[in-house]
């Protein structure tokens, strides 16, 4: 196929991911960055591989977010997402549009990022003994969620919180997060005001 076929038939939207895989190394620069921005275009296809393609990732389970960040890393990370969130193999993308394939990374993206931004906006405000006591270094990622919602919760198995939504550990997230400021505040209430004497 030449170079002329090609951007043809990515345009007219005939052409699969495995045709794209193929024949994108042999496509100069100017192409590649032209297909590639409108790729990232895409919308979320309602369908891929068969398998209903959710509205948002609001219903998915901890574990499931956990290994959907780490997927995104992946060599192939719409394969790896799409064996994570629908339970298909890689492979079988191969024979999809490669529109529906970037529409669905783009929206698995789109959702990571907005979620990161929710538990992001819960973020402790440190005072700066604490920053120079190295309370930053207490940030255990995704094992330390696990295992204070476990320790929360009374759940002896860190594993059966990967099973729990992540809307619910967030909400809970929140309520510590905010009672914690209170406290915060209400101690800065008692403690005794320095005479000006």
């Amino acid at each position: 196929m030449k170079k002329k076929g090609w951007q043809k038939n990515v345009k007219d939207m005939d052409c699969r991911y495995k045709e794209f895989l193929q024949l994108y190394g042999f496509c100069d620069k100017t192409v590649q960055d032209g297909l590639l921005e409108r790729l990232k275009a895409q919308p979320r296809p309602s369908v891929l591989c068969g398998k209903p393609v959710p509205m948002n990732l609001n219903q998915v389970t901890y574990g499931m977010l956990d290994d959907l960040r780490t997927a995104t890393a992946e060599k192939d990370p719409a394969g790896a997402c799409a064996k994570v969130l629908l339970g298909v193999e890689p492979e079988e993308l191969l024979l999809e549009d490669v529109n529906d394939v970037f529409g669905f990374a783009n929206f698995v993206t789109a959702e990571l990022t907005r979620i990161n931004k929710i538990f992001q906006s819960i973020k402790v405000s440190y005072s700066k003994e604490e920053i120079a006591a190295g309370v930053r270094e207490l940030d255990f990622g995704s094992f330390g969620v696990l295992d204070w919602y476990a320790r929360r919760m009374g759940i002896t198995n860190q594993n059966e919180v990967r099973d729990v939504a992540w809307v619910r550990i967030f909400q809970c997230m929140r309520n510590d997060a905010m009672k914690n400021e209170y406290e915060r505040r209400l101690a800065k209430q008692y403690r005794p005001k320095k005479s000006n004497k």
